[in-house]
């Protein structure tokens, strides 16, 4: 790999706003930043298949951390040409982002998140799709943790849209942990990342600015992460009130309340569409029966935070999403 070898701690306070900007450069193709926040065993499998791209396709790797020493012990003693930024205190996955885009200086940067492993021809794939009109790629999502149930129910509720076979050409959305944009793309998103938005509202405001996204079922990831159901109920529970959160910022009281009281039908509106996914991808569909009453209490917890967050705003939640 041919990338910049740095490697430093900052203080988030040290980001300022013009820091935000993206800078041209000519050197790497392709960024690729991972926030940081699940340890160093899901981190050292991600960068072991960075390490390991195959082609030409030069890069370079920005984690930003603020899991703690052992990451800054991992990519000291192993990952030495990654870019590391640690912070001391715990960050929002969309902050770490941001700092980590600011940081960048590839012609595309891509995102993912430190529970992923790319496919070995995930450079190649990005650089292939972007080299057109598109300013946005994103791709597919595979399990890797498919030991025990709880794991497959997690999979499923979160990554059903992203199941191959996708969609190969022009959409609407694309997964934020497997997406990759061309620089320019990203000078109309300042505001979101400096917000600390998650990715649908990149990619909202990109089609409203009338740029195309891209979806490539060839570039890859795979999902690797295991959760207990309690853990992952919290987690479905603080996703759905930051999301809500976000969504109503500004927005009357009756508003919210409508938004609030819609949620009622949420779970049965979620699993359905994770069964019209399923069958017709003609994959999984018996993993789905046996997940069922998982796939049920998790949508419940989802539709729960979504309440709350659109009655009482996000809270903390946004900084408790793992």
């Amino acid at each position: 790999m041919d990338t910049k070898v740095t490697s430093h701690s900052v203080d988030s306070r040290t980001i300022s706003q013009e820091r935000l900007q993206a800078h041209p450069t000519e050197r790497p193709q392709v960024s690729v930043v991972i926030a940081s926040v699940n340890g160093p065993s899901y981190l050292d499998a991600c960068l072991a298949s960075l390490s390991s791209q195959r082609g030409n396709v030069r890069g370079e790797v920005i984690v930003v951390d603020c899991y703690g020493g052992e990451i800054q012990d991992l990519v000291t003693h192993k990952y030495p040409w990654v870019k590391l930024l640690s912070f001391s205190e715990r960050l929002t996955i969309p902050r770490l982002r941001a700092i980590g885009i600011a940081h960048s200086t590839g012609q595309f940067v891509a995102i993912t998140e430190d529970h992923c492993i790319p496919a070995d021809d995930w450079y190649e794939r990005i650089v292939a799709c972007l080299e057109g009109s598109y300013v946005a790629v994103g791709g597919a999502v595979e399990n890797a943790s498919t030991e025990h149930l709880v794991d497959w129910a997690v999979f499923l509720c979160e990554y059903y849209r992203q199941v191959n076979p996708i969609p190969k050409g022009e959409v609407d959305d694309v997964a934020g942990m497997n997406v990759a944009y061309k620089r320019e793309a990203l000078d109309g998103l300042q505001d979101l990342l400096a917000a600390g938005r998650w990715e649908n509202f990149f990619h909202a405001r990109l089609r409203a600015n009338g740029f195309r996204l891209y979806s490539d079922p060839a570039m890859l990831i795979y999902h690797r992460k295991s959760f207990s159901v309690t853990g992952f109920l919290a987690q479905r529970f603080h996703y759905g009130r930051a999301f809500a959160g976000m969504r109503v910022d500004g927005a009357t009281v009756s508003r919210r309340a409508i938004f609030g009281m819609g949620t009622v039908l949420l779970p049965p509106v979620l699993i359905g569409r994770i069964a019209s996914q399923v069958v017709s991808r003609r994959r999984h569909r018996l993993v789905f029966l046996r997940c069922l009453p998982l796939l049920s209490l998790f949508v419940v917890s989802w539709a729960a935070g979504e309440c709350v967050g659109y009655l009482a705003g996000p809270g903390d939640s946004l900084a408790r999403v793992e």
